[in-house]
């Protein structure tokens, strides 16, 4: 009875009419948040969080623009975002306060972030607008990272929503559990900076589907800094993106393992796959299954697919010296991969660790305008900042479709390439430093 009257107290309007909101809703207009006035509502949405959280409740953000500051959400509650209703980044980077990362003690300007918590959902089809174009062309620590991020939380769906123009990185998930990302809209301009469109960082059971992603940067990266990335999945997704689609690293520390990226549409990204293992972790039994790639964007060269181990010539652990183990790549298998590119394919180990037990089978790539292959060389590192240890394999200058080289292990199979015109033809394949690479039932290089 007293939570009943809590809540009918709460659900007043300033004008003293009652919300239509039910028993287990907190409508935002109840607590001060007037849409389409240009006027701050963080205080009153965050108000409405804190009352709803804790038990269940359901935070509904009607229909309109609301301009806000950052927003804390809590456990044990929903917030639903209703068609027509945008949370809008204030310009003012003051409203966003620096976030101590739970997780590894990083400091980062977020817009709507959950920390530690649990049995949260996010939902609705409505927006969440980072004001990218008040940021963009600033400093890096003058931006607001991240439009939406959860970090050692438990237990959390975000469905249906939009979020767009985040100053730098839409959304992250941060050391959680147990996340559902499902049928979310993620966009930024092509040539908006830093604007990634979904960070997995050393998370265990992350499930994507259904999603739209369409950024200035990468599209889904996974990133693997203190503890293993686990179980992800990510399936019936559509992606652009001016670098990688789906770009592993660079942050590969500890690694990932049993995975699935599945029934996957890419198009116009300099990369559609792209693996780097630069920190001495460890990618094992992941799939990539039924997956179309069409290249493209901005940069000269073009990889529809590119894996390379290497490690950072600038790491404090290495200080220019081999005296870190070098991160290890086996047991990935592409099946049912189509291709249209004006690149080609390069995958690489490292003399000291080669990659091992590769599967590509079912492979179509249709290759039109092709590049000049050995007037790009230059090894991609993921990060223009990034330099290679000395002595590293560089293969970009090979040419050929198919690269493969340090490799110890693979099977090929179904492997259909063609050139359209006579200006694209290049050899199928070349495997420098490769040994064991059996293509369609014949081992090669006999």
């Amino acid at each position: 009875m007293l939570l009943a009257t809590l809540l009918l107290i709460a659900m007043t309007r300033p004008d003293g009419a009652l919300s239509v909101a039910t028993p287990m809703d907190c409508d935002v207009r109840s607590f001060g948040a007037i849409a389409n006035d240009d006027r701050p509502d963080s205080v009153a949405i965050q108000n409405a969080i804190d009352a709803c959280s804790g038990w269940g409740g359901r935070v509904i953000v009607p229909s309109g623009t609301y301009v806000l500051g950052q927003i804390e959400l809590k456990s044990n509650m929903e917030l639903h975002l209703a068609p027509g209703a945008v949370l809008r980044a204030s310009p003012n980077l003051q409203d966003f306060p620096v976030q101590t990362a739970i997780h590894d003690g990083g400091e980062h300007r977020p817009f709507i972030f959950g920390a530690g918590v649990k049995n949260v959902s996010i939902t609705g089809l409505g927006t969440i607008d980072g004001s990218g174009p008040a940021y963009w062309g600033k400093e890096d620590r003058d931006r607001i990272r991240f439009g939406l991020i959860v970090q050692g939380c438990n237990n959390v769906k975000v469905r249906d929503i939009s979020i767009r123009d985040t100053p730098m990185f839409l959304m992250g998930v941060m050391d959680c559990d147990n996340v559902v990302v499902d049928g979310v809209t993620l966009t930024a301009p092509v040539d908006s900076p830093n604007t990634d469109g979904l960070q997995i960082i050393d998370s265990h059971d992350v499930r994507i589907s259904n999603c739209l992603i369409s950024v200035g940067d990468d599209g889904i990266v996974p990133k693997m800094r203190k503890r293993m990335i686990e179980r992800l999945q990510v399936v019936n997704c559509r992606i652009s993106s001016d670098d990688g689609a789906i770009k592993f690293g660079t942050r590969s520390s500890s690694g990932m393992r049993d995975s699935l990226f599945s029934d996957i549409t890419i198009t116009d990204s300099r990369y559609g796959i792209a693996l780097f293992m630069i920190h001495g972790g460890i990618y094992e039994n992941i799939r990539f299954d039924n997956i179309r790639i069409a290249t493209g964007g901005r940069h000269k060269r073009h990889y529809p697919i590119f894996v390379d181990i290497d490690d950072r010539a600038d790491s404090p652990t290495l200080q220019g010296t081999q005296d870190r183990p070098l991160g290890r790549i086996h047991g990935i298998t592409f099946d049912g991969i189509d291709i249209s590119t004006s690149g080609n394919i390069l995958i690489a180990g490292h003399p000291k660790s080669p990659v091992t037990d590769l599967t590509i089978r079912n492979l179509r790539m249709r290759v039109s305008d092709a590049q000049d292959l050995p007037t790009l060389t230059g090894k991609p590192l993921g990060n223009r900042t990034f330099k290679p240890v000395p002595g590293s394999s560089d293969y970009t200058d090979i040419n050929a479709h198919i690269v493969l080289g340090n490799l110890s292990g693979g099977q090929l199979s179904g492997i259909d390439v063609q050139a359209a015109d006579a200006k694209d033809k290049r050899p199928l394949l070349a495997l420098p430093g490769s040994s064991g690479i059996v293509l369609e039932g014949k081992e090669q290089g006999e």
